[in-house]
């Protein structure tokens, strides 16, 4: 399984310790050099306790900095740098997951993937979360406790109402 991970699902799973959920599926994590440098480089600086445990996961082999070396999307979009070069790589590499929650960076990766022939799911936060819930990698109470969490940091941009329903979606599934 090849998964790209862009900064936000990384950082919203890292500040509530929840990283076991996206390492539950056996697989190296690609990111990108401006992925890196956003979500450990520049918050370490910061002194943030998420990029502390980010970085440990990346020297434990967890994460794997890698460029892309397509140069530009099929299609023009107005995204960050970290974003475009997850998008990049996914397309390079024809993952099988990208990991992004920005609304605009989801849709700007929908027309590239499309353009590229590629069919590469994009997962969030959540869906994360859920995936290693159903692969039967997360215990169901972890996975509600682990959305809960989200919901309750304002830190996190993942909304309360999206997160009320996946907690709902997984308290009815069985």
């Amino acid at each position: 399984m090849i998964v790209v991970a862009d900064a936000g699902p990384l950082i919203s799973l890292a500040k509530i310790n929840g990283l076991d959920a996206l390492l539950q599926f056996d697989t190296s994590i690609l990111i990108t050099p401006a992925v890196y440098a956003e979500t450990v480089t520049r918050c370490l600086a910061l002194g943030a306790e998420d990029a502390s445990r980010l970085e440990a996961e990346y020297k434990q082999g967890v994460f794997e900095v890698r460029p892309p070396k397509l140069t530009a999307l099929p299609t023009l979009v107005l995204i960050g740098p970290g974003e475009e070069e997850s998008i990049r790589l996914a397309i390079e590499l024809h993952a099988d997951w990208l990991l992004v929650d920005d609304l605009e960076a989801r849709r700007a990766a929908e027309k590239n993937f499309l353009r590229a022939g590629v069919s590469t799911a994009i997962q969030g936060t959540l869906g994360v979360i859920v995936s290693a819930y159903r692969k039967g990698q997360l215990p169901r109470s972890k996975a509600i406790e682990t959305v809960e969490m989200i919901k309750g940091r304002p830190d996190i941009w993942v909304s309360a109402e999206l997160c009320d329903q996946v907690i709902h979606i997984l308290q009815q599934v069985s």
